[in-house]
């Protein structure tokens, strides 16, 4: 199994859900940022991340997420994290990224 995989989903018209599973860090943070890079392409409305199946994320990982939030709010895409693990979601508010990123209940 690789470190990373994502997955494309279409959970409804005009929306796209990236689910990573796996580890997000250095070594697979390019390609983690080519898979939003091509759906952010294709023109969806709103960009979903499921980090739900996250193992590791380290500083380039966290990255990826971010320059992800800031390349859909230039192109209009509503971004938002639909699913993460407890850690993630304590590592975000840690760094007060959640009072940027829109997090599931």
């Amino acid at each position: 199994m690789p470190p990373l995989q994502v997955e494309s989903l279409i959970p409804e018209p005009g929306a796209a859900r990236l689910v990573m599973t796996g580890e997000l860090d250095y070594t697979t943070a390019r390609d983690a940022s080519a898979e939003v890079a091509r759906t952010l392409a294709a023109g969806v409305d709103v960009l979903e991340f499921d980090l739900a199946g996250l193992k590791f994320i380290d500083s380039s990982g966290m990255a990826v997420v971010m320059n992800a939030y800031t390349d859909a709010e230039e192109r209009g895409t509503a971004f938002r994290i639909v699913a993460l693990t407890p850690y993630l979601r304590h590592l975000i508010e840690v760094v007060a990224l959640d009072d940027v990123l829109d997090l599931p209940g």
